[in-house]
C-alpha cells in the first residue's frame, strides 16, 4: 500500500513540476529528451515530501482493513496489547525511514549536482542557438534577437535586440558588431558601436544612448536564470555540510544558519514519515468498533499531522534566528512520539475514552 500511495502522490507532484519545467525548457528551444531528462532528475527531491503522506495513508489503510475484518479484535482478545500490535507498523516505519535517509543524504544531493551541471550545459548552449544569421529568434517571451551575419573571425554583425519584457517600456539595442563570451557559465553579449533606444510607454518619451562598448548579460534569456544561488546549497553532500559548513556557506552564498538547517533537515524529514505511520496506526487503535467506520479517528490523525507540520514550520523559524537553536528542528519528532505514546495509553485503556460499555461484537 505504501508503494501505491507513493506512486499516486509522486505523479501528482511530478506532473505539477513537469508542466512548469516543460514551459521553461521549450521556451528556451530545448528538445523533448532534455525535458524528459530534467523531469526525471526532479523526482528524488519530491520523495521526502510525499513519503510522510504515503506512510500515513498506508498505515491507515492497512489498520482500517484489519479492524473492519475484526482481525485486530481477535488478536487483542488473545492478549495482544496495542503496543505489541504496533511492532509491525514500527518495523515498516523503520524501513521507510532508512530508505528516506539514504535518499536525503546521498541520492538528492547527487541528482541536484547532476541537474546543476546539465542546467549549466543548457545555458551554455544558448550561444549556439543565438547564432542564426538572418533569422528573428525569441529566446524568451518579450525578447527578439537578430544578427545579420558572422565574419570569418567569429564577430557577429548587424545586431538587433528588442526587449519588451517590461510592460511600461520598450528597449531596442542596435549595434554594428559584437561577439558572445562566457563568464562563469553565464553567456554575455559584447556589443561595439551601437545605440540603445528606451521608449517609455506611459510618458511617450524616447531616449537614446550611443555607446562604443556594451556588455549585455544573457543569463535571463536561458534556463539558468531559474536556478537561484540558494539551490547550490542542495548540491553539496551531507559530509561536506558537516565537515566544512563555513566553506559551503561561502560557496553557496548561504548563511551558516541555513547550511546547518539544510544538514539537519535531511535527517529530520525521513523521521517525519516514521511519525506519520505511527500516528496513522495509533489513531485507529482508539475507540470501539463502529458500523459507521473509522472516519472520526482518521480525521483525528489528519489534524495531528497538520499540527506536527505547523510545529515543523515554527521550529524552522526558530532555527533560522540562531544557530544555537538547531535542537528546535527536532521538536516535531518529540511531539509526534509524545502523541503516539498518549494514543497507545488510550488504546490500552478504552475506559479513559468512554464510561459506556462497548457493544458486544459478534466474530
Amino acid at each position: 500500500m505504501f508503494g501505491f500511495f507513493s506512486v499516486i502522490l509522486l505523479l501528482i507532484y511530478w506532473i505539477n513540476k513537469a508542466i512548469a519545467l516543460f514551459d521553461n525548457l521549450i521556451s528556451d528551444g530545448q528538445t523533448f529528451l532534455v525535458f524528459l531528462e530534467f523531469s526525471i532528475l526532479t523526482i528524488p527531491p519530491i520523495i521526502p515530501i510525499i513519503a510522510p503522506l504515503a506512510a500515513f495513508a498506508a498505515a491507515i489503510s492497512v489498520t482500517n482493513r484489519l479492524k473492519n475484518d475484526s482481525e485486530l479484535t481477535i488478536m487483542q482478545a488473545t492478549g495482544f496489547s496495542p503496543l505489541r500490535l504496533s511492532r509491525a507498523i514500527i518495523f515498516f516505519a523503520l524501513i521507510v525511514t532508512i530508505i528516506l535517509l539514504m535518499v536525503s543524504h546521498f541520492l538528492i544531493p547527487k541528482t541536484n549536482n547532476i541537474l546543476l551541471n546539465r542546467q549549466n550545459e543548457v545555458a551554455a548552449s544558448l550561444n549556439a542557438k543565438l547564432l542564426r544569421v538572418g533569422s528573428f529568434i525569441h529566446p524568451q517571451n518579450g525578447i527578439t534577437f537578430y544578427i545579420g551575419g558572422i565574419s570569418n573571425s567569429g564577430v557577429i554583425e548587424e545586431v538587433f535586440v528588442l526587449d519588451e519584457r517590461n510592460k511600461n517600456q520598450e528597449i531596442i539595442i542596435t549595434s554594428k558588431s559584437g561577439y558572445l563570451i562566457t563568464n562563469n557559465n553565464n553567456p554575455i553579449l559584447v556589443l561595439k558601436e551601437g545605440i540603445i533606444q528606451n521608449y517609455d510607454l506611459k510618458r511617450k518619451n524616447l531616449s537614446t544612448i550611443h555607446f562604443q562598448d556594451l556588455s549585455y548579460d544573457l543569463t535571463s534569456w536561458s534556463v539558468k536564470e531559474r536556478l537561484s544561488k540558494a539551490k547550490l546549497l542542495f548540491t553539496y553532500s551531507s559530509l561536506e555540510l558537516l565537515n566544512d559548513p563555513a566553506l559551503v556557506s561561502i560557496l553557496s552564498d548561504s548563511s551558516p544558519t541555513k547550511v546547518l538547517e539544510e544538514l539537519h533537515s535531511r535527517t529530520l524529514t525521513p523521521f517525519l514519515a516514521f511519525i506519520a505511520a505511527l500516528i496513522g496506526f495509533s489513531t485507529l487503535m482508539i475507540g470501539n468498533y463502529s458500523r459507521f467506520g473509522s472516519s472520526k479517528q482518521i480525521l483525528l490523525g489528519i489534524i495531528i499531522l497538520i499540527f506536527i507540520k505547523i510545529s515543523e514550520s515554527y521550529a524552522n523559524k526558530l532555527m533560522l534566528n540562531s544557530q544555537g537553536n538547531w535542537l528546535h528542528l527536532y521538536l516535531p519528532i518529540l511531539i509526534g512520539f509524545s502523541i503516539f505514546g498518549i494514543l497507545m495509553v488510550l488504546a490500552s485503556n478504552q475506559k479513559l475514552l468512554s464510561n459506556t460499555k462497548p457493544e458486544d461484537e459478534t466474530i
